[in-house]
């Protein structure tokens, strides 16, 4: 009998519902993320402004991911789930000590960084950079945004209970209050910031800090009512006498050291960002906050909503399920994020065109953007799916091998970045990022079989003869990945280009031209996808496929 008959088909029903919210509201918040970007590039355009908003917000942002979408939240679910087991009260005092501990940490940690920003920020820029006028922006920033990490590490942990209640399309959707504090920042924090005599980027550095409140508060309100997070437990006693968090310290470990080396290898990449001229920084980061889209609807959600399943399979020894539930979504993962790339590079201008190109974003910028898009999308396949094995590690308990897996990944990003971004610039850093995320998967791929198979849990469903499918379309996707992301790079560059013939054949002006070829080019890629999926998809895209063609079929009239 097969792992799949094996596997309770209600568990897997539930993880597809828990998924199917999860992505719903990681979705609207990465849209609304979206729409953050276009607002923020309309009022300051790709100027060294902005460039210096995003140095700024780059370092708060890394150490966020270490608590929001890495080890504080996963470790804690996990401590959840075991604690659920005794009286409810085990639960209210966990979350108190817990969040009194790394409230305390993560406040110390950014009144270091607003003591030490002018280092910081002149470690990882360059002196193009300094001479543009960015470097004191971007400390006058640092030191305002820095503040957002405590509030970034309470959301994470109400975004666990939440998670673990069920309520997952609660939990990621809150993230949107975040892009409409930044929102109001550029729409109105110029006019206030100047009242007060200072740079109109100081309101929306102040902006960015009130969203990530609102998020919080937006995640707590129930919580509250219910009476699930009480007020933090500031006891050093009691932080030392509580064995979960003793525990998820030392799950936390590994990770935080290798959280240690991407930050090394984020500092490499601001350095050669910074060096490759004024609104580098910026194309960069609006093709990550694009990115971030498909990446938190296929990679993130999936793997928020089956830590739990994942955990709980772990527990009953039960490694046919653990198998299968890692292979579906690895599968869905995979194949989603590689249409989107493939959307990427066959409409990569058109899109930056109708979404930024706005107030002060030129069409030389629209290129630019679209060449970031593209460059640093053919990672985003394998980040979606390391994202979920990541999970596997912690449902294991054992997330050491991330350690070397971060230090192999700094190595490979910081001797590609050195080599590649002084020639290609944008281009060499996107495709140092994503070799860097390929080499990240493979090792995370060999290194969770190899754990599992300590702890007797063979995952017959990834690797030997059951798994011989999946690692055949992973490979097939995996090498597509680089060769559509290329393509998207090669035709911003020459087919989209602003001075190119096309424009002067046309006469119809950028927006209405991109409007058509996005239309045009959607429809080609829609049909093209849904073929992909209908004869070499996996079973649970071929099961929503049908449903969206049978509910797009007119009904019979008897």
């Amino acid at each position: 009998m097969s792992a799949i008959d094996n596997t309770s088909k209600q568990e897997r029903a539930q993880l597809a519902k828990r998924s199917a919210y999860a992505s719903l509201g990681v979705l609207l918040s990465r849209f609304s993320g979206v729409f953050r970007s276009q607002v923020v590039n309309a009022v300051f355009g790709a100027s060294t402004r902005l460039d210096a908003f995003n140095v700024a917000l780059r370092f708060p942002s890394v150490l966020r991911d270490l608590f929001a979408e890495g080890a504080l939240s996963a470790a804690f679910t996990k401590e959840i789930v075991e604690a659920e087991r005794n009286e409810p009260q085990s639960v209210r005092n966990l979350v108190a000590v817990v969040a009194g501990f790394f409230l305390c940490i993560t406040l110390l940690i950014s009144l270091l960084g607003c003591i030490f920003a002018e280092p910081i920020i002149g470690a990882v820029t360059s002196e193009s950079f300094h001479q543009r006028g960015g470097f004191a922006l971007a400390v006058y920033c640092f030191r305002i945004l820095v503040f957002y990490l405590p509030i970034a590490m309470l959301s994470a942990l109400a975004m666990s209970l939440l998670g673990n209640r069920g309520q997952t399309f609660r939990a990621t959707i809150a993230s949107a209050f975040f892009n409409v504090g930044t929102i109001a920042g550029a729409l109105l924090g110029g006019t206030l910031a100047s009242s007060f005599s200072w740079d109109p980027i100081a309101g929306l550095a102040f902006g960015t800090l009130i969203g990530g409140f609102l998020q919080f508060l937006y995640q707590l309100l129930p919580l509250v009512r219910d009476r699930v997070f009480p007020w933090p437990n500031f006891s050093p006693r009691a932080w030392m006498q509580c064995e979960p968090l003793r525990a998820m310290l030392l799950m936390m470990a590994p990770r935080a050291v290798s959280q240690g080396a991407l930050s090394l290898a984020l500092f490499v990449n601001t350095h050669f960002a910074t060096a490759a001229g004024e609104g580098a920084i910026t194309y960069i980061t609006n093709a990550q906050v694009i990115i971030l889209v498909p990446v938190g609807l296929f990679g993130v959600a999936a793997s928020f909503a089956s830590l739990p399943m994942l955990s709980k399979a772990v527990q009953e020894r039960n490694a046919e399920r653990l198998g299968v539930l890692l292979s579906d979504s690895l599968q869905g993962a995979f194949w989603l994020s590689w249409l989107s790339l493939f959307a990427f590079a066959l409409m990569g201008v058109p899109f930056c065109v109708f979404l930024l190109e706005h107030g002060q974003v030129n069409p030389f910028d629209s290129v630019q953007n679209a060449v970031a898009v593209c460059a640093y999308s053919i990672g985003m396949v394998f980040n979606s799916g390391s994202k979920i094995l990541m999970q596997g590690f912690y449902a294991l308990n054992d997330v050491r091998r991330s350690v070397i897996n971060a230090s192999i990944y700094l190595g490979i990003n910081a001797t590609l970045s050195a080599l590649l971004a002084p020639r290609f610039g944008i281009i060499g850093l996107g495709l140092s990022n994503s070799i860097a995320a390929a080499s990240d998967f493979l090792l995370n791929w060999f290194f969770l079989n190899r754990v599992a198979r300590k702890q007797n849990l063979s995952l017959n469903a990834l690797h030997g003869t059951a798994g011989r499918t999946l690692r055949i379309q992973l490979v097939v996707l995996g090498v597509g990945a680089f060769v559509f992301g290329l393509v998207g790079v090669v035709l911003a560059q020459l087919v989209w280009d602003p001075k190119a013939q096309i424009w002067a054949v046309l006469n119809l002006g950028r927006f209405f031209t991109s409007l058509g070829a996005l239309l045009l080019l959607g429809s080609l890629w829609a049909a093209l996808s849904a073929l992909l999926i209908w004869f070499f998809g996996p079973e649970n895209l071929k099961r929503l496929l049908n449903r969206v063609v049978s509910r797009s079929k007119p009904t019979a009239r008897g």
